[in-house]
């Protein structure tokens, strides 16, 4: 025996929707990161540069010089601390949300040049007549632009921006309708 079903009135179809929320990052260029660039050029250009006049380059200076103007050490140099202070700036200004690496690097850099100028002023203050500003050559003033231009990029935006978009997907509840999956890109 058959048996024969009719069609029962259905009911008014629901729609429901799924949301989808994406973000990305995009790499844009903005004022701090291109400061960020220029403060590590300036500093790795310091590098190579004298710092002192009579043709004194970083690497002629030791580091324990910073702290003790009448120190005889003669390693580790001047490099020991301005090479990670550059990796430093070139890392803030290349990665996304890294401004306080500019930052960091940007008064680390400032740092070593005030401290060389303070201690170059002990020892030329043994002289009579003699000036500091006379002693110091344009490693010293690149180093110290930079280190200034760092610093003020780390307040800056760095230039990558943040996408973000939405993908919609609409369904009905009915499946007899044959519409399940209808998206769509906001």
């Amino acid at each position: 025996m058959a048996v024969s079903r009719e069609p029962v009135a259905t009911a008014p179809v629901a729609r429901r929707e799924r949301r989808t929320d994406r973000a990305s990052w995009t790499p844009t260029v903005g004022p701090g990161m291109v400061l960020g660039v220029l403060g590590t050029i300036g500093v790795v250009v310091s590098m190579f540069l004298s710092w002192r006049s009579g043709g004194v380059h970083p690497s002629d200076i030791p580091f324990a010089f910073l702290f003790d103007s009448t120190t005889t050490a003669q390693n580790p140099s001047l490099l020991i601390a301005l090479i990670p202070l550059a990796i430093i700036l070139a890392v803030g200004a290349l990665m996304p949300r890294a401004s306080g690496a500019r930052v960091i690097g940007g008064l680390g850099v400032l740092a070593v040049v005030v401290l060389f100028a303070v201690q170059l002023h002990y020892v030329v203050d043994r002289f009579p007549g003699a000036s500091v500003w006379d002693q110091l050559d344009t490693g010293f003033y690149v180093a110290g632009i930079a280190g200034l231009v760092a610093l003020v990029s780390g307040f800056m935006a760095s230039g990558w921006t943040r996408r973000r978009w939405t993908e919609s997907e609409a369904a009905l509840d009915d499946p007899s309708s044959g519409t399940y999956d209808e998206r769509r890109t906001v």
